[in-house]
């Protein structure tokens, strides 16, 4: 596995803003090609290893999070493990169904990236921390600050890059991620979980269900 280059980078130039614009013709964000008319619906449940997006069986999951299944808008139901239920979903967007840290339902909607140059790091706060920030120690700043509990940001960042990131709550790195690959055009998922002092953090590239 690839090491981080230590290297004291400006934020200027290692982040860009973490709000970008939701708009349908990305062509960058998770390497497929976009029908204005789609949507894209995945499941992130920890501890599963297969989930149903609209009647599509998805077994690409990685640390409980599956690939994205192109679907047509609408209600689109969706299981995985003990969780099961549906998303309304609109053209163009992206949908991530999850759990909160008490096992309830939570949808989350994905913001698509702008600028195919770049890498887009989405984090999860799916623990009972009320709010975390997402830490870069080689350069000593915040790529995400205030992520509240059962909520999900974005911020894109230079590529390509190998960093390692920190999750923070109160200024005390609670998780780790060691080494994580970032690539032109790509999207990478961090992922928050735990409760009552037990906590971690996994990372998973962002990916496309293609079909057999």
């Amino acid at each position: 596995m690839l090491r981080p280059t230590f290297i004291r980078v400006s934020l200027a130039t290692l982040l860009l803003a973490s709000t970008v614009p939701a708009i349908a013709q990305d062509d960058g964000l998770y390497d497929a090609p976009v029908d204005p008319n789609s949507a894209f619906v995945r499941v992130l449940v920890p501890g599963t290893a297969v989930a149903v997006v609209n009647g599509t069986t998805v077994d690409e999951v990685t640390d409980g999070l599956s690939a994205y299944v192109n679907v047509a808008p609408g209600d689109i139901q969706v299981s995985a493990g003990d969780l099961a239920g549906s998303v309304t979903a609109s053209p163009g967007s992206y949908y991530t169904y999850a759990t909160t840290a008490s096992g309830e339902p939570l949808l989350l909607t994905d913001q698509p990236a702008s600028d195919p140059s770049k890498a887009t790091v989405y984090f999860y706060n799916l623990s009972d921390k009320p709010t975390v920030d997402l830490f870069v120690p080689s350069a000593k700043v915040k790529a995400l600050e205030g992520v509240a509990g059962d909520t999900a940001k974005s911020v894109a960042l230079k590529a390509p890059l190998t960093l390692d990131f920190e999750v923070q709550a109160d200024g005390e790195t609670v998780a780790k991620v060691a080494a994580l690959e970032l690539k032109r055009r790509g999207g990478v998922s961090i992922v928050f979980t735990g409760s009552d002092g037990s906590y971690s953090a996994s990372a998973v590239q962002n990916a496309f269900f293609r079909g057999q």
